[in-house]
């Protein structure tokens, strides 16, 4: 019990080492990006990578829960763990070049005239994104090396943006900044990987492939439908503004998320933790959840507020002093608070219901959301821009809370008869 508490301890410092580098990481680019690239630049650079994260979604496809949940089931059996590797990754393999298609089909696009190049080369994002097993050794308990690979990533990152960035023009720099650091850490990842197995692998059977892709598409269904109602807003804000507009959004949102990416520390510690104990003990597994609910509420109620009064302190941060206006971003940054409070419950319910087996209720409760968000924030953006998308984010938020919220205690209940 004692050692099961250690690793318990050490995932929980490595994780928050990778999350405090994945927030240290946006407070030292995103300024010097905004600065370089201008206000404008920085918004197609942020449409770049919100056109990213969609099919990073379609690559991972719920991997990161599934694979995860299968690994950490089997760590005493190598032969399945090796076999579990190798189909989830040739399913990633044909997942991103379906994906590569796509992203040179829409560089033709024209929010992105003039910058035909973005996503070709931010498919070198996307490939080292394949090539990171984090499942693998989050399945195993072994975050330690998330945590070195991480920072070896960033640095690679922040050094070749500060050579390289240069000039408003220089957004193609930039994203293949990004991109060269995330593939080291996906071929250093994979390397570290297959070090910490004996030799020789077994290809899997169709029928294996085909069952790690079925038990996935359910969970990749839910995940692929979470951007329609957050971070598709971007893309509504494009449509009926302008760039600038999408800049100064942009920037409140890009802090929004570094802040509710701490979520991602509790999540991903405690995933394999209470998927053992949901099959082991369940008065154990909700004893653990409601320890978890109180210490997410009080640190991000802490969170909110810090938001909330020091919106004007952060956003200034980030523009320069050299910058003219940031009244609106600020004011986003402030509506943005409210989701602050909610946000971390949406994905650490939601991954209870993975655990609970609640995969068709997650793909409904999502689709109710997205939706919703796309009716409401297309009006809200009409009418008010910005703001009015930033309190239609809050409101989704919300709904997704009270609707995860709901599955997760109709299956406790269950549970108890």
């Amino acid at each position: 019990m004692a050692a099961h508490r250690k690793r318990l301890v050490e995932n929980l410092i490595s994780l928050s080492a990778v999350q405090g580098l994945s927030i240290l990481f946006p407070l030292i680019t995103f300024p010097y990006l905004i600065r370089v690239l201008g206000i404008e630049g920085f918004g197609v650079f942020s449409l770049v990578q919100t056109f990213i994260m969609y099919f990073d979604l379609l690559v991972s496809f719920g991997f990161g829960l599934t694979a995860t949940k299968r690994i950490s089931a089997n760590m005493q059996d190598e032969l399945m763990v090796k076999q579990i590797i190798i189909a989830v990754y040739i399913l990633k393999t044909i997942l991103f070049l379906i994906s590569f298609l796509i992203f040179i089909a829409c560089s033709f696009t024209p929010f992105l005239q003039g910058h035909i190049y973005l996503l070709p080369l931010s498919a070198f994002y996307l490939l080292g994104n394949m090539l990171f097993p984090d499942w693998y050794f989050q399945g195993i308990q072994k975050m330690r090396n998330i945590t070195f690979v991480t920072l070896i990533s960033k640095a690679i990152s922040l050094l070749l943006i500060l050579v390289m960035v240069k000039e408003k023009t220089d957004i193609e720099y930039a994203i293949i900044a990004m991109s060269a650091g995330n593939m080291v850490a996906g071929i250093i990842a994979m390397i570290l990987m297959f070090k910490s197995l004996s030799n020789g692998f077994v290809l899997p059977s169709r029928g294996f492939i085909k069952d790690v892709f079925k038990e996935s598409s359910y969970v990749f269904m839910s995940i692929i439908l979470a951007p329609l109602y957050s971070s598709v807003n971007i893309f509504i804000l494009r449509i009926f503004t302008n760039p600038l507009m999408v800049g100064y959004y942009a920037v409140a949102e890009k802090i929004f998320n570094a802040i509710g990416m701490l979520t991602n520390i509790i999540n991903r510690t405690f995933y394999p933790h209470l998927s053992q104990l949901y099959v082991s003990s369940i008065k154990a597994y909700k004893k653990n959840i409601n320890k978890l609910l109180v210490i997410i509420a009080g640190i991000f109620f802490v969170f909110a507020l810090m938001q909330f009064f020091g919106a004007a302190l952060i956003v200034k941060f980030l523009f320069g002093k050299e910058q003219e206006d940031i009244s609106y971003s600020v004011a986003i940054l402030k509506i943005m608070s409210v989701a602050l409070i909610f946000s971390p419950f949406v994905s650490f319910f939601f991954q209870l219901m993975i655990i609970q087996e609640q995969k068709k209720e997650s793909i409904i409760n999502i689709s109710i959301a997205a939706i919703t968000n796309i009716i409401i924030g297309s009006v809200f953006t009409y009418l008010w821009a910005g703001k009015g998308l930033a309190v239609n984010l809050c409101l989704m938020v919300m709904l997704m809370f009270f609707l995860n919220r709901r599955s997760f205690i109709k299956k406790i209940k269950s549970l108890n008869t």
